[in-house]
């Protein structure tokens, strides 16, 4: 059962300024939220798409999408309160703690409504955000959702926190081997050593435990709320994913009324990693689709 537990959860004043470090060769711009710094990346004009990360991970994981998605929108990869680098303020996250930032972020940013791309929890704050701020939403896009419909209930914080918090190169390899359906480059022995380094430079560790406690006592679940979600929404899943199960994804599929559903058949928890072509491909698509 532990293994289960694990593999479920490891996915899982307007001032604007350029900074370091660098992102896939994209700048990050800061800006102050509540009394925090929050980075991200901004690329494009026209409609505003925002792409929310995973737990323990950041914009990074968005590389291979920003540059294509710009060319038609205004793309901003958020780097969210406590995670990569953004400030880590010591506090009990949850999942509207995430949400109440985002939405200030906004009103900093003068964007009156955006369309948000989450990927495993940013899917998570995103549907969240769908409920409690419909009126900022444009489009949603679920991208292998985690945690909208909690945790099993003898999940343990320890062991997934241990998992989610890979500090040596072996801890870092099951890390990648439960994330990613393709992942041989990943697992080359350099590649592993920076994704480490990587990982450890952001000192999230205490943002995750506090966000996996948070899932634990059920806080910011979506039982029951699913249906009151009323943006188009399109719902991506990797066949492959060990984290959100097939489900899961049947349940979001059933209870969001208005959405699209696709199965990335060579992909695990990230499509957007592991397909971006067909990923970027099918987001334009989507967007376009329901403008007309």
């Amino acid at each position: 059962m532990k293994t289960i537990l694990i593999t479920i959860i490891a996915g899982l004043m307007l001032h604007t300024t350029l900074a370091q470090p660098k992102n896939g060769g994209f700048d990050y711009l800061s800006i102050e939220v509540f009394g925090q710094t929050l980075k991200y990346i901004e690329k494009g004009q026209g409609e505003t798409l925002i792409l929310l990360h995973g737990l323990g991970s950041n914009s990074e994981r968005w590389t291979q999408n920003i540059s294509k998605l710009s060319k038609e929108y205004n793309v901003i990869a958020l780097d969210q309160i406590g995670f990569g680098y953004s400030d880590k303020p010591l506090m009990p996250y949850k999942g509207s703690t995430l949400v109440e930032f985002l939405n200030e972020f906004l009103v900093q940013k003068n964007i009156e409504k955006a369309t948000l791309i989450g990927n495993s929890m940013g899917g998570w704050v995103s549907a969240l955000f769908a409920v409690t701020h419909p009126e900022k939403l444009d489009k949603l896009i679920l991208v292998d959702p985690a945690f909208l419909l909690g945790l099993p209930e003898d999940a343990n914080a320890d062991d997934i926190y241990a998992f989610a918090n890979p500090s040596t190169i072996e801890d870092i390899a099951n890390y990648m081997k439960r994330i990613y359906f393709q992942n041989k480059e990943l697992l080359q022995p350099e590649n592993l050593k920076q994704s480490l380094i990587k990982k450890l430079s952001w000192n999230d560790g205490y943002t995750v435990y506090q966000i996996i406690k948070s899932l634990i006592q059920g806080k910011d679940l979506m039982v029951g709320s699913l249906e009151d979600i009323k943006a188009k929404t399109l719902i991506i899943q990797g066949q492959h994913d060990p984290v959100v199960p097939m489900k899961t994804i049947e349940t979001l599929t059933e209870q969001i009324k208005n959405n699209v559903t696709i199965i990335y058949e060579n992909s695990g928890h990230s499509p957007m990693v592991e397909e971006p072509v067909r990923f970027n491909k099918d987001v334009v698509g989507f967007l376009k689709r329901i403008t007309k």
